[in-house]
Parts: C-alpha cells; structure tokens; sequence
C-alpha cells in the first residue's frame, strides 16, 4: 500500500515538471501579444459588431413653479432670481423662456457672453436661443450617457452618433487602431458608439395579405424575443421544427410547439420578402457574390448573395 502511495506521489510530481515546462515554452516560443489582434478584437471587424442599445428617456415638461417650491420646501428658502454683476450688461431677453421647465427671464443666465446660449437656474437645463424641447424620446450612449446626435437621415433609418471625445467606447476602440495609422486614414474604422433609428414600422401587416398558417405579430403570450430565437435556432443553425422546439425547451425553459415554430418562419419570410424584391440597387463597378443551397421538402433551392466590393 506505502509503494502505491510513492508512485502516486511520484507520478503528480512527474506531471507538475511537465506542466511547468509547458508553460515556460508557451511563454517563451509563443507571442501572446498577437491574441489582442485577431479576429474577434482587430479593430478592422469594429464595424461589423451590433453595438448595445441606447439608454432611451421620454421627455416630460416640468413646472419652474413646482421646481422652486420643493426648493423652498428642502432648504427652506426660497430660489432667487439671477443677479446681475456691477458694471455688466444683462444679455437675456425679455422674452426667453426656459423650453423645459418655462421659467422666466429672470431665473436664466448668459452662459457664453452673449453668444445666445443660455441656462436654466431652476431646472439647470442648458439651451440655444429659441429652441423648443418638444422631441418625446431622448436618445443617450449606454458607455458615457452622452446624448446621441442625428448624423445621417436615410430613406428608412437615421443614423445617431455619440459625438463625445471622452466616452469610454470611442477612447477603447481608439486604442486599438495599429500605432502607425495616420490621423487621415482613421475614418475607415469605426471608433464611435452609433445607432440606427429605425421608421419603417415592420409590425405593420395587412392580416388579410398573411399567407396560410402565417400569424399576427401582435404577441399575446410570447414575445418579439421567443420568435427571434425560434429563428436563429431554425434558420441560422439549421435545426429542423421539432428540434428547434426541443432546445428553446431545454436550454431557455421556453414551452413552444413546432407549428408555432413554422408559423413565426412563415410569418419572417412574409415580412422580408417585399424588402428583398424591391430594393434598388445602384450601378456599382464591381460586385461580389457567393452561392449557396437550402433545401426546401428534399429539394435543392440555390441562393447567391451579391453585394458592393467596397
């Protein structure tokens, strides 16, 4: 018994020496610096990732009267009117109101010499000469908070960006471009956090235009977020109906029959086909194409995607 326990013994000893010497060769023969550069973080793939979504706030109007009585009521005195220095001239007009709150001249600032921005006292909101708040939705960076500015305005979509030299996306992505990229040639990368606001309203079906066992995507008992995964799971992997049943059952404990499977595909492909036979494509020099199959009831349906080379 004490020999078998000394071999034992012996043995993991043996193990840990070669373990060791593994290590010291990995370390020593094999540049881990190249890991931070390959496919999944080379800044080059930056634009091909789905960023996160935006920190969405809905706009409410506010009351300056409430605002300076909850003042008076925490700190128990009131909230004065804007004093104006010895010797400076007053550069609010009468007639300014703050867009947020509607307080009066009296409580605004001049926050940049008269250059027409100007900052609410009661409210603390900071506003251009004459603008009017009246968007319901405010759009922010989900790295730095920072509100997302229209860039580009597109037939179905507007492209937002967040414009902030100090959000903690830009700063990462900056400083993963190669050292010896020149300040010109950083418009090919994508550095900053961008959204794309869709208008088309892909939930808006013609019920009577939905072909046999297609169904309404006006969700009662499921989601929007069950029928992508039924999807992915049919359609990206492959899985058969019943399959994909079994797995959306067994790996997220979401109870769906097959049929409500081939509906929802039934459904998507309803849905995107308009968008696929009627886009137009521009006369592009040069193009690039790859061909596939997908069988459909044992037979074969061949697929090319073509798009731009650039």
């Amino acid at each position: 018994m004490n020999s078998i326990i000394t071999y034992l013994l012996l043995y993991i000893q043996y193990l840990h020496k070669q373990l060791f010497w593994c290590l010291l060769f990995i370390a020593k023969y094999i540049p881990l610096k190249q890991w931070a550069f390959d496919d999944a973080h080379s800044p080059k793939y930056q634009k091909f990732k789905t960023d996160k979504l935006p920190i969405i706030k809905r706009f409410v109007m506010q009351d300056w009267q409430f605002l300076t009585e909850y003042y008076l009521l925490r700190y128990g005195k009131p909230l004065k009117p804007v004093k104006t220095h010895k010797g400076k001239v007053r550069n609010v007009p009468d007639d300014t109101v703050c867009p947020v709150c509607g307080a009066p001249h009296q409580y605004i600032y001049d926050n940049n010499g008269g250059k027409g921005q100007f900052k609410c006292k009661v409210c603390q909101k900071t506003f251009i000469t004459g603008e009017q708040v009246t968007s319901p939705l405010v759009l922010k960076c989900p790295y730095c908070s920072h509100a997302l500015v229209a860039k580009k305005d597109r037939k179905h979509f507007t492209v937002h960006k967040c414009v902030n030299n100090k959000c903690s996306y830009y700063i990462s992505n900056v400083r993963k471009l190669p050292k010896d990229l020149k300040q010109s040639q950083r418009y090919k990368y994508k550095l900053r956090y961008i959204y794309r606001e869709f208008s088309v309203d892909f939930f808006a079906m013609d019920l009577d235009s939905l072909p046999k066992n297609a169904s309404s995507l006006e969700f009662r008992s499921k989601s929007a977020h069950i029928m992508g995964l039924c999807l992915s799971y049919h359609v990206n992997l492959g899985l058969s109906l019943r399959k994909t049943s079994m797995a959306l059952k067994d790996i997220h404990c979401i109870d769906i029959s097959h049929t409500m499977v081939a509906n929802y595909a039934h459904t998507a492909a309803t849905l995107i086909k308009p968008f696929v036979d009627n886009y137009k494509y521009s006369n592009l020099s040069t193009m690039i194409a790859d061909e596939t199959y997908i069988k459909v009831r044992g037979i074969k349906g061949y697929i090319w995607f073509i798009m731009d080379a650039v």
